[in-house]
């Protein structure tokens, strides 16, 4: 009998804590689906399979897209990409550049950081849970969905009290494409 009761007071306790990331989780997600115009700083680690690439970008999400801008490394610092439904414009100095997509996902490494976003928003949380790092409280939130036959999930923590983005994850089958760490948080 006291085994049970321990049981369901254990239950319960685990409920609560759960309950308590899943509200946060939906908290976050209400926050940046009433974002219109943000600005972040972010080194993003692509790894493309045979060679791993570090870019430090700019992007300037509003309404349309958004502008990003590579910083480093510095053989393309200056390179601009509008991003918008109908794909990505790329401009450095009058040429237009191609980069290829990151494995499995139709995603060039400049596409990754606002898909990232849109996952925040509007995409389907698998799991949620709390953490203390250097006793700062931070909220993981898990997002799936699959693209082109791939199974993408986002792995993201963020600031629980305010709710900034601190790293953020791309998988691709299981496979870590990106890795995306903000500044400024």
């Amino acid at each position: 009998m006291r085994i049970g009761i321990i049981l369901i007071i254990l239950a319960l306790l685990l409920t609560a804590c759960s309950g308590s990331a899943a509200g946060d989780a939906d908290a976050i997600r209400d926050h940046y689906a009433a974002v219109t115009e943000a600005d972040y700083r972010v080194t993003l680690r692509t790894d493309f399979g045979d060679r791993v690439i570090d870019f430090t970008v700019q992007y300037h999400q509003n309404a349309d897209g958004g502008v990003m801008e590579i910083l480093a490394p510095e053989l393309i610092a200056g390179i601009k990409a509008e991003l918008n439904p109908d794909g990505v414009t790329v401009r450095y100095d009058g040429l237009s550049l191609g980069f290829p997509s990151l494995p499995g996902t139709g995603l060039s490494p400049m596409e990754s950081l606002p898909f990232i976003l849109r996952q925040w928003r509007d995409g389907y949380v698998v799991s949620a849970g709390k953490e203390v790092r250097a006793g700062r409280e931070l909220v993981h939130i898990t997002h799936r969905t699959t693209r082109e036959g791939a199974t993408l999930e986002t792995v993201t923590l963020f600031d629980q009290s305010t709710f900034q983005p601190i790293t953020a994850e791309l998988f691709v089958n299981g496979f870590c494409t990106v890795t995306a760490l903000f500044e400024g948080t």
